[in-house]
């Protein structure tokens, strides 16, 4: 198959993740891949950077969509392209826009990895699936009442790591790894902390991820009022994820929001990790139900942080389980062939 994805956003997120993992895989059973997106945007290098094909078309605040369409067709045309694949609302508008004016007839997948709530639009009319990340954005769907036969839930794929290179925590470390925001709840991880150092005076708390709406010194200036700064390690942005995890105990996911599909969780177990997170997004989907918090509650965090400081033997227990429901639900393998059969539908139902 001729697949052309389009993500017209300029940053890496949890749809970008999601278009390029999945395009791997394809790529990898011999599909021909593409990509359109926004010039200088970080999909379209990391598109480059596994050898796909790029194009590049009008920032999604361009009013002038004409001249995206006009490129669109012209790839549809010269590249033989079978189905089009739209991470974002612009993106679907835009492969509708050329499913009007195109000779060619192609299929139309929406894939939603957001946690933004979809509209009901005429854009569907001419939709040929829908892929989910998972169940909690289907069920936005569910709710503007779309049939449902048109949607499939996939979740993302990850590989099992190789960490055996990187060194263990000497003392009982807690990790939090993320971008530096409000959505992660950084605040409520340090105020978890605080409770737990009453009790454990020995625990270490690692923080990592980019600055975005959150800076490091506002992390360090609660910290300190805390007055647990000496207990807290700020990583700043790390390239290598799972050396990280590797040095931590205990995964924690704070968010208040967000989590649509949670790449970090999958991380975090596919390391072997036991995990703490709270019930937003996707996460009650796959974390077992002991161990979700609620959000928004420090309390309750570190209630469950407790389960496993408490009795250290399940620290190991639930990080190999959580290892073997990686390996045996979402695996690379399971992510590629179910999307592989979504296509091969849309295909059949522009076709027959």
């Amino acid at each position: 198959m001729n697949i052309l994805n389009i993500i017209d956003i300029p940053w890496y997120s949890g749809v970008t993740s999601y278009a390029i993992e999945s395009s791997k895989g394809l790529y990898e059973k011999g599909h021909k891949i593409f990509f359109a997106g926004v010039k200088g945007g970080l999909p379209l290098k990391l598109a480059r950077e596994n050898n796909f094909i790029t194009y590049e078309i009008c920032s999604r605040k361009n009013p002038f969509v004409l001249s995206s369409v006009l490129r669109l067709k012209n790839i549809i045309k010269n590249e033989n392209i079978e189905i089009i694949n739209a991470h974002t609302g612009k993106g679907h508008f835009l492969a509708y826009m050329v499913s009007l004016f195109s000779n060619r007839k192609f299929a139309i997948i929406r894939t939603k990895s957001d946690d933004m709530q979809p509209k009901k639009s005429f854009i569907l009319d001419r939709t040929q699936k829908i892929i989910t990340a998972s169940e909690s954005i289907k069920n936005k769907y569910d709710k503007i009442e779309i049939t449902p036969k048109l949607i499939t839930t996939i979740y993302q794929g990850i590989k099992i790591p190789d960490i055996s290179e990187y060194s263990v925590p000497e003392c009982p470390t807690i990790g939090m790894l993320g971008r530096l925001d409000p959505v992660k709840g950084h605040k409520y991880f340090l105020e978890a902390a605080a409770i737990l150092l009453k009790k454990y005076s020995n625990l270490k708390f690692l923080i990592a991820g980019k600055e975005e709406n959150i800076k490091y010194n506002e992390l360090k200036l609660v910290a300190s009022k805390l007055n647990i700064e000496a207990h807290i390690q700020f990583e700043g942005y790390i390239d290598d994820i799972y050396k990280f995890m590797s040095g931590c105990t205990i995964g924690v996911i704070a968010s208040v929001g967000s989590e649509a599909v949670s790449r970090v969780l999958f991380e975090w177990m596919s390391c072997g990790k036991p995990v703490v997170a709270t019930s937003v997004g996707c996460i009650p989907e796959i974390l077992d139900k002991e161990f979700i918090s609620e959000p928004n509650s420090p309390e309750s965090l570190a209630k469950n942080v407790l389960l496993f400081l408490e009795n250290p033997a399940k620290i190991k227990i639930v990080g190999e389980r959580n290892k073997e429901t990686v390996k045996e639900k979402y695996n690379i393998k399971k992510y590629i062939l179910k999307t592989e059969k979504v296509y091969n539908e849309a295909i059949n139902d522009i076709t027959h």
